[in-house]
């Protein structure tokens, strides 16, 4: 019914027919500005694009030459090598880089179209690239907020003018000559903005929206002076039907007042069954697992919550069929899981077990039953419940056993030890492997860091104590090398590497790390060196070793202001033994007297085989004079002790002592000369500088 007065009937329909045409006209105008704003939007855009292809084209290019002219003269902020070159006929070129191009084109765009079109940026090279107000707020939210394109109508003038503007992003091109800029690729470096005139476009748009309310203003006078007609005719007969329908109403009103009164009663107590019955649905349905109930005898369900769907994908009514459960167990858990469900049924006894369900999309799903027995006269006649999905929880848990499993067979594998270092009780807790590295039983290995230091090397326990001080103060990480004593007598290198972890209110500062085994490498690396600095077949040095020895003495010498000497010496007649007794017992000879003249010269001195039967004695802090003196013990060891079965064999020594213009090839030259004047004076001799002298 109504509920305006009689006068003002019209009121409602016309006031929302008059709403109705208010909105349409106002989504019509907003629709068509928005319409006329995406197409001069676009407009610009396409601008953009076309320009920004062309600047891609010249920066793959590496630039173009032009003829330079009045209109085209020398770019001075462009720094380029080889910028103007001439050609071979005389005619200047300059180079034209991509912002160089834009401002050309711009020039001719604007005088033919009046569109203005104006590269700029923060940060730019050329002042007259320098961003207007309105440009500098695009160019921020281009690099701060991420924007991708602003466009807007401005009155430039008096006139209309849209602007539109985008990002110009620095390519791997672009560093040729902005690189002193500091960008990087991807940077924003710029944009380009387009300024279009909008005078017409203004004037159409205008004139559209006229059109439309004039449209609109014209429908709603049409329609307005229909409803009026309508409404008119309605108001005769509803004043009719009012009469009717309040007597109608009288008699109604007597016949349910009688009504009312008898089911009021019945009502309520409908209602608060509803409302316990509802509330019991409400608690059961929201609950995070399947509610049921079923016959203690059959297992068949007679109730089973609506997450049953959900969780397995079964119908309600496929659970209350007998047999269901016992069915879809997994057929690993159909054999135990009744059978202990019964046995604890026919105790009387609440039990709770997990068991493997397949789903209906043929899923494994974890479920933990919870179940209570309901017994009447002490025989069990229903079971209650709450089915848990724990899949989550199972699979994490194998997980983890496997991720344990993995990371044990890659610490075996690795021969990697993991241990946990508490500083502020000096708990240390080790895993297996930690006991194989250190040769230790668990009841050994009291879990403290004294029992560690104590199978360390005292010379390694300062710095490694050091260490474990600094990473603890600093969290720097900890990579090290120190030796253990293994079973009392083996030493082994142990690479060791940890970090901090910080502490909270639980747990305090602690160390995590892991120990490995690098004993073989550290046997391998010092093998490869012995093999690189050693002669195999005489045990002294090689000539690489010398090499460098010799230059760092002679550095040492001249920084110290020490003396420094050398001995070459030849072993004589070295071809005849091999001539003679073969080249074994030539090898024989070498090792021997390499032997013989190892233990005559000094601790500090440096013997090493030169090449064939040539060998060097480096004699750091020594003299001429007592060069000399050890040339003498050599020659003198080497004739008392003969080789078999080639017998004596002499040496013819060089000796030179280090002079202020040599380096160490005009002393091995002396050397090698003096050795050589020893040999024509009769070897068996030893030739100084002075006796050359």
């Amino acid at each position: 019914m109504l509920r305006l007065p009689d006068r003002l009937y019209w009121v409602l329909p016309l006031g929302a027919w008059t709403v109705l045409i208010l909105l349409s006209l106002g989504l019509m105008l907003h629709q068509s500005q928005n319409t006329a704003f995406a197409t001069a939007r676009q407009q610009g855009r396409d601008i953009f694009h076309m320009i920004e292809a062309m600047r891609l084209w010249n920066s793959q290019a590496g630039g173009v030459f032009m003829r330079q002219s009045e209109a085209t003269p020398p770019n001075k902020y462009l720094d380029l090598p080889e910028r103007d070159p001439v050609t071979t006929s005389g005619i200047p070129l300059t180079t034209v880089n991509p912002a160089y191009m834009t401002r050309q084109m711009a020039g001719v765009i604007e005088k033919e179209s009046g569109i203005r079109i104006h590269i700029t940026s923060l940060r730019p090279i050329n002042p007259g690239n320098l961003a207007d107000p309105w440009e500098t707020l695009a160019l921020q939210a281009f690099e701060k907020a991420g924007e991708k394109e602003r466009s807007e109508i401005h009155h430039t003038g008096g006139e209309p003018v849209i602007r539109y503007m985008a990002p110009l992003f620095v390519r791997k091109e672009c560093l040729k000559c902005h690189e002193k800029q500091k960008y990087s690729v991807g940077d924003v470096r710029g944009g380009i903005s387009v300024s279009i005139p909008a005078t017409d476009f203004v004037a159409r748009l205008d004139a559209s929206r006229r059109q439309l309310v004039i449209t609109h203003a014209g429908v709603w006078a049409i329609v307005a002076l229909m409803l009026t007609i309508y409404l008119r005719q309605y108001r005769l007969q509803w004043n009719n039907l009012k009469l009717l329908t309040a007597t109608l109403e009288d008699r109604v009103r007597e016949r349910t007042a009688k009504l009312e009164e008898e089911t009021a009663a019945h009502r309520a107590s409908e209602q608060e069954a509803r409302q316990h019955h509802q509330r019991f649905l409400d608690l059961v349905n929201t609950t995070d697992g399947i509610v049921w109930e079923a016959d203690a005898q059959t297992f068949v369900f007679a109730f089973v919550s609506r997450k049953a769907e959900s969780l397995l994908g079964y119908p309600v009514e496929d659970w209350q069929k007998p047999g269901f459960w016992v069915d879809h167990l997994h057929p690993d858990d159909r054999s135990w899981a009744p059978q202990y469900c019964a046995s604890c049924t026919g105790r009387l006894e609440p039990h709770r077990f997990e068991y493997r369900f397949i789903a209906a999309d043929g899923r494994v799903v974890w479920l933990e039953d919870i179940v209570t027995v309901v017994a009447v006269d002490g025989r069990p006649t229903l079971l209650r419940g709450l089915m848990v999905d724990i899949t989550a929880r199972r699979e994490a848990e194998l997980e983890v056993r496997h991720l344990t499993q993995r990371l044990m067979l890659a610490t075996r594998a690795a021969h990697i030890g993991i241990w946990e270092y508490e500083p502020q009780s000096g708990k240390v807790v080790w895993d297996e492997a930690m006991y194989e590295l250190f040769g230790l039983s668990p009841d050994e290995f009291h879990g403290h860091i004294d029992d560690v230091t104590a199978r360390i090397l005292p010379d390694d326990v300062p710095h490694l104590t050091k260490l474990l001080d600094e990473t603890l103060n600093t969290g720097n990480d900890f990579v090290t090398t120190f030796r253990i004593l293994r079973h009392g007598t083996e030493i082994r290198h142990i690479d060791a590497q940890a970090v901090r972890v910080p502490g909270n209110g639980h747990q305090p500062v602690r160390m995590i790390g892991v120990n490995r085994d690098v004993t073989e490498r550290k046997r391998n690396e010092q093998e490869l060196l012995r093999l690189a600095t050693t002669d195999v077949l005489t045990g002294c040095y090689n000539r690489g070793y010398l090499q460098r020895m010799l230059e760092l003495e002679i550095d040492r010498a001249r920084r110290h202001g020490d003396m420094l000497s050398l001995l070459m010496y030849d072993l004589d007649r070295f071809k005849n033994i091999n001539d003679t007794w073969g080249h074994g017992v030539g090898d024989q000879v070498l090792a021997h007297g390499a032997a013989v003249v190892r233990d005559t010269i000094r601790r500090t001195d440096t013997l090493a085989r030169w090449g064939g039967e040539e060998f060097m004695v480096l004699c750091p802090r020594t003299s001429t004079a007592e060069a000399k003196v050890l040339a003498e013990r050599v020659l003198q060891a080497l004739r008392e002790h003969p080789t078999p079965p080639a017998g004596v064999v002499t040496a013819s020594i060089g000796v030179v002592t280090l002079r202020p213009e040599d380096d160490a090839d005009t002393l091995l030259k002396r050397a090698d000369d003096l050795m050589y004047l020893a040999k024509q004076s009769g070897r068996n001799d030893a030739c100084c500088d002075t006796d050359a002298a």
